[in-house]
């Protein structure tokens, strides 16, 4: 049977046909016990993680996305399943574990595979949703670049140079951590160990508990109800952040490029020449990250932006936290402005929403893109919301210099309101910006999280379990920034 007929399993199976559940189960219960395994290094407790990923499955069954890559939905489920599991004292073993694996490494070279073990998982999670998922189908499937390409709707070449970059950060993940491998070594281990297989008998166990009610263990079932308190969680989280996005993008209504300062204030000159630098170009190509903390909880953000004039942009972004990923686009090739998203919050997605004005199309992604939406967008096209470079001079504060990456940078910072401040890393060769970090209080975090819950009430029966909310730190990074690329109109379509 293809692969591409998950959803087809599992629309049969919510009109009540038990046999295609279970061959989904099947076709899956290695992926998510090896998964789980790896999580608690214990084949009982192992066992019970892979029960409880199904059940959640039987019940959100109906929710799942038809774009739902279904191996990248249950590896993530399985992670987070297993990271419920491990806040009893199976988390001290781990720790204990893991503590083990990194004496071996100081003292003798074991296999490759031994030295990724206990670091496989949290480097995966670390992943936008997109590479996470090329990962899974290329090395933990073993997948063909054509159908890698084919399952994430990419051309070969595309996925190729997706593959690529997920690997390239998998081993860089590694190497901070003192496990320095090839990339062709790092793959060769994964593609051989990652999946196992389950032990006999536990897909027909599953299937009768998961989808005809059997007796599970008591350990099974408070996985979970823990697990689905814990999704709803991030939903609360989720709220926070685009709340914070909101806060961070429209705080104020000066035209982003205003004006410079005096030719002998060296901070005027600097922003300036910045604003003269954008508004040169015809085009403007780059890739990013953006990656924002609150309450020990992080969100990355993995995006991309194309703009040319008059009115030509594109701005595509996909989001992972330790338990649910998001991602959208939005974009104007000519013929209007439009976004599409894939929110899990709002329960909604793949329907493109049209807006009246490019203004209004940005600026209602800026809270949901990390930001991407707004910082280089806005200043390209000269938007009086989004406020990067037209404040007045006086209002900014030159910093010591700094680096992004090995580039020099000159550093500005303001406040933008009453606790909330930015800074800028402007290039010092080529004066664009390369990073962007946003820092808001906690007492702006908790007007935040209050208008959430008024706009989500669902969520304010999860609040008293919720820890006190700390200030919100966003850092988005531009990388392979491209100065007047040749683009064309079918570069910015959907």
């Amino acid at each position: 049977m293809p692969d591409n007929d998950d959803l087809a399993l599992l629309t049969q199976y919510a009109g009540g046909d038990e046999s295609a559940f279970t061959r989904l189960v099947e076709r899956y219960i290695n992926l998510v016990y090896s998964t789980a395994l790896r999580q608690v290094c214990n084949p009982s407790q192992a066992e019970e993680i892979t029960q409880a990923v199904f059940i959640i499955l039987t019940r959100k069954a109906k929710l799942i996305s038809p774009k739902t890559i279904l191996s990248g939905w249950l590896y993530q489920t399985t992670r987070l399943t297993a990271a419920n599991f491990l806040r009893s004292e199976i988390r001290r073993q781990h720790r204990e574990q893991e503590a083990y694996m990194q004496s071996t490494l100081a003292e003798s070279d074991p296999a490759a595979w031994e030295h990724i073990t206990p670091l496989l998982d949290e480097a995966m999670g670390r992943l936008g949703e997109t590479d996470r998922n090329a990962i899974l189908l290329r090395f933990f499937e073993n997948k063909t670049p054509p159908e890698v390409a084919t399952a994430l709707k990419l051309n070969e070449a595309a996925a190729r140079k997706r593959l690529s970059r997920a690997l390239e950060k998998l081993r860089k993940f590694f190497t901070k951590r003192g496990v320095v491998l090839p990339v062709a070594v790092l793959t060769a281990a994964i593609s051989a160990n990652s999946v196992q297989a389950a032990p006999g008998g536990l897909a027909a166990t599953i299937s009768a508990s998961a989808v005809k009610g059997a007796a599970v263990a008591a350990t099974v079932s408070t996985l979970v109800k823990g697990t689905l308190k814990l999704m709803t969680y991030a939903k609360f989280k989720m709220a926070l952040w685009i709340g914070a996005g909101i806060v961070l993008a429209g705080g104020t209504t000066t035209l982003v490029l205003a004006g410079g300062g005096a030719s002998g204030d060296l901070t005027g000159q600097i922003i300036q020449f910045a604003q003269d630098r954008y508004a040169s170009m015809t085009s403007y190509s780059d890739r990013g990250e953006s990656v924002a903390v609150v309450n020990g909880s992080t969100l990355t953000t993995e995006f991309t932006v194309k703009l040319a004039r008059p009115n030509l942009y594109r701005i595509e972004w996909s989001q992972a936290t330790e338990y649910m990923t998001n991602g959208g686009v939005v974009w104007s090739a000519g013929n209007g402005d439009f976004m599409v998203g894939r929110f899990e919050l709002l329960n909604r997605g793949g329907k493109a929403t049209q807006f009246k004005d490019q203004e209004a199309a940005l600026s209602s992604a800026t809270g949901i893109s990390g930001g991407a939406a707004a910082t280089i967008p806005g200043t390209f096209f000269k938007l009086n919301w989004g406020d990067q470079l037209g404040a007045p001079v006086s209002n900014y504060r030159l910093q010591p210099d700094g680096k992004v990456d090995d580039l020099d940078c000159y550093v500005l910072s303001r406040e933008l309101k009453k606790g909330v401040t930015r800074t800028l890393w402007i290039g010092k060769r080529d004066f664009l910006i390369h990073q962007v970090r946003s820092v808001t209080s906690a007492k702006v975090m908790a007007d935040v999280l209050a208008a959430a819950i008024k706009t989500h009430p669902e969520l304010a029966a999860h609040q008293m379990n919720l820890p006190k909310t700390e200030e919100l730190t966003a850092t988005e990074t531009h990388t392979d920034i491209v100065v007047n690329p040749k683009l064309v109109a079918a570069d910015f379509t959907r």
